[in-house]
């Protein structure tokens, strides 16, 4: 654990108020989600699954022990399915609208005016608490820019279908804010916005559980803004739930029940 001073003197790229504290972690890192992405997906493919892209599911419903899902392009039947669709979940199950709800996020990447603070080995990755909110960030790396993001960005509770993607001078606003204060280094010309979505409960913790009228589905949702680096052991849990009925993992955390009994 580290003052505003010390955190200061090791990364220039930081500027907190005297009153902050930061704790380092120094083993760790970010991940590169595409890339996690493509990765998971080829190894399922190795494994001999099946992937359906560009195929949007319509519904889905009980059908005698197992269930039945209807997308745009066939029917399909399978003993056990599991419902990961992001901030299309509750939208999939009706009893979730009231527990995981998305909301419009933007990220925005700037050209730093001292670019050496900001880069790998420079610039930590971090997660932020400050009296404006939580901002997060990241160094330069693959893509150019420095990259920060505000949780509850602007507090917009959106449909995933009818949410505005495009962003706006308000949006940035939000982001410069940040940079301003605590970033003052990285407050340079602005390179890209983008948009994306959170879907979140009212403790930002996730759901995992199997749905509570028909066990042969198995939930993963709700993630909060920082569910992607659990992903792994999140695929195995739903594994187990679609195929054994229960896992060793722990659940009483992220259990469904805890959101619909309070």
């Amino acid at each position: 654990m580290v003052d505003a001073t010390e955190l200061g003197r090791r990364y220039p790229g930081y500027r907190l108020a005297g009153d902050m504290v930061a704790v380092v972690q120094p083993d760790a890192g970010f991940l590169m989600s595409e890339r996690c992405v493509v990765a998971h997906a080829e190894a399922a493919l190795a494994l001999g699954a099946e992937l359906h892209g560009r195929e949007r599911v319509l519904g889905w419903e009980p059908a005698g022990a197992g269930v039945r899902v209807r997308t745009e392009a066939r029917t399909y039947e399978a003993g056990a399915l599991v419902l990961a669709a992001g901030p299309w979940t509750a939208g999939l199950i009706p009893e979730l609208r009231e527990h995981a709800r998305p909301e419009r996020q933007v990220m925005l990447w700037t050209w730093p005016r001292v670019p050496a603070y900001f880069r790998v080995g420079a610039f930590p990755v971090f997660n932020m608490q400050a009296p404006e909110g939580r901002f997060y960030g990241f160094p330069m790396y693959g893509v150019p820019g420095f990259k920060i993001g505000k949780y509850h960005h602007r507090g917009e509770q959106v449909t995933p279908d009818g949410v505005d993607r495009a962003c706006d001078g308000e949006d940035e606003a939000v982001l410069r804010e940040g940079l301003g204060r605590y970033f003052p280094e990285a407050d340079g010309p602005t390179l890209a916005m983008k948009m994306c979505m959170f879907t979140n409960t009212r403790d930002e913790h996730f759901i995992l559980d199997r749905h509570p009228a028909h066990p042969s589905v198995a939930i993963a949702a709700g993630f909060s803004g920082h569910g992607f680096k659990f992903c792994s052991v999140v695929g195995e849990i739903m594994a187990d739930l679609a195929l054994e009925g229960e896992t060793r993992w722990p659940l009483d955390l992220f259990r469904l029940s805890r959101l619909l009994r309070a």
